[in-house]
């Protein structure tokens, strides 16, 4: 308490002016204070070069009863405020002081204003310079928490960073134009170097080199600036704090960045005959690219976006690039299932115990008053979702429209749960599907005939003879089996 005092109080000596002490002392007391400042400075101040000190007032303790009283009182001022951000705001009018006399301070240097500060003067002084630095500085520092903690290195923390932020946070970090289009391209590119950045002394350059990702220094920056012009996007760096804050405390069970180095090179992920085989059961006609299924078990697994993959299934084009997008949110279940079966298998072939994908999770009452751009993810249940969701084609501006969202919110709820948007004559082929083992059984070990398996089934005969072609099951002529009476 007193090496704070001593240090606020030398700040004070030397820099406050009358004007800013009228609450603190009486115009006597101001008087004697000026008249010891404008005193010569006394014999054997000098530096040890022999050169003058600069702040001779706030470096020697003043001999002035008056002038000590001033000094230590504007200080208590700001020591005995009940919060880090509360002593943050009575301490800017004396951080402003500092910087009009053109005097560099940044919240990097907030230690050089006094001798052996304490950690919470230290933040509150880093807090009263935040509207002034910028905002990757805010990050750095952490001043949207009132981090009593200075910037170290925390390059780990790429380990558990996916090179696209988690799309639930993206959704709900990512400021968008009226439009509803994101107002940054690749920002959940952005957010991941940004989140990477909080509480570290990494350049921006680096950071982006350990994510994977190829966005610019110049990018970041700008995306951080627009996040601290804009209203609603006045938290964001705070939200970002807290999901840096808590993956250095709790970690994560996957480690990117060795997925980035095992998986970015590749290639293939699933066989196209699995693929094949999937949609002659699901669909038929207008069967998905499976390149689309190669971009999804590759953006699944490492978290990066299709355009980092190897060059034989990253989208070249704008075009690609959306039916991809378009990909996501219209798979079926059964296709997320083979895939994520797929994706899994894969993990295993490289022993990697680990989930297939994660997504941190915050204590809803800790974001719940802040001011973040996108919707909470989970405002909208997945009944509710399947019950909007009509059969065959329909839009997605439509399903955002009844679920009174964003189209960017019905996205990712479609691509997190999978919603059967079959038409009725695709789910009869889905549920043949899931029923052609056990007819072909009957058919060739129990000798039933076509009839009796659309009489057991509650189904055609053609739809069981045209399934039992598809899959190559010879059929018998009719009336062959001995004993049986021949249809007519």
């Amino acid at each position: 308490m007193l090496r704070d005092a001593r240090g606020l109080g030398g700040l004070v000596l030397r820099n406050a002016v009358s004007s800013d002490l009228t609450e603190v002392a009486e115009p006597a007391a101001l008087h004697r204070l000026e008249r010891y400042r404008a005193r010569s400075m006394p014999t054997g101040s000098q530096r040890e070069d022999g050169g003058q000190r600069l702040d001779q007032h706030s470096y020697l303790a003043p001999d002035d009863a008056a002038a000590t009283a001033v000094a230590i009182s504007a200080a208590v001022q700001i020591l005995t405020a009940e919060s880090v951000p509360a002593a943050g705001q009575a301490a800017r009018w004396l951080t402003d002081r500092v910087t009009a006399t053109g005097r560099p301070l940044h919240p990097g240097g907030v230690a050089s204003l006094g001798d052996a500060l304490s950690p919470g003067l230290q933040a509150a002084l880093r807090c009263s310079l935040e509207e002034k630095v910028m905002p990757v500085a805010r990050l750095r520092h952490r001043t949207a928490v009132a981090s009593t903690r200075s910037p170290s290195n925390h390059d780990t923390r790429a380990r558990m960073l996916p090179t696209a932020l988690w799309p639930e946070w993206s959704l709900r970090l990512t400021p968008q134009h009226a439009s509803g289009k994101p107002a940054a391209r690749r920002a959940d590119e952005l957010l991941t170097v940004a989140c990477l950045l909080v509480g570290n002394t990494t350049a921006i350059r680096a950071a982006t080199r350990l994510t994977g990702t190829t966005v610019s220094s110049h990018n970041v920056s700008t995306l951080l600036a627009d996040l601290t012009r804009r209203r609603d996007c006045a938290d964001v760096l705070h939200a970002l704090i807290l999901l840096a804050d808590h993956l250095d405390q709790h970690g994560s069970p996957i480690d990117y960045t060795r997925r980035r180095a095992l998986f970015t090179s590749r290639p293939c992920f699933i066989a196209p005959k699995n693929w094949r085989d999937l949609q002659r059961c699901l669909r038929s006609n207008h069967t998905p690219d499976i390149a689309h299924a190669q971009r999804w078990i590759f953006h699944t697994l490492t978290g990066s976006p299709p355009g980092l993959a190897h060059p034989a299934i990253a989208p070249a084009t704008q075009a690609q690039r959306q039916q991809y997008k378009r990909f996501r949110w219209r798979i079926l279940p059964a296709e997320a299932d083979l895939l994520t079966h797929t994706a899994r298998t894969i993990l295993d072939e490289h022993g990697i115990d680990e989930p297939v994908q994660w997504t941190p999770q915050l204590d809803a009452a800790i974001l719940r008053g802040l001011r973040l751009p996108g919707p909470d993810p989970d405002s909208i249940t997945v009944a509710q979702l399947h019950q909007t969701v009509p059969g065959g084609a329909f839009s997605i501006a439509q399903v955002a429209q009844a679920l009174n969202t964003t189209t960017a919110h019905a996205i990712h709820l479609l691509s997190r749960n999978p919603v059967d948007w079959s038409p009725p004559r695709f789910r009869r082929t889905q549920h043949t599907a899931t029923r052609i083992g056990q007819w072909r059984t009957w058919y060739e070990q129990d000798r039933l005939s076509l009839q009796d398996i659309a009489d057991r089934e509650g189904t055609s005969l053609a739809t069981v003879r045209l399934a039992l072609l598809k899959n190559d099951v010879p059929l018998r002529p009719a009336g062959s089996h001995p004993g049986r009476p021949r249809r007519r």
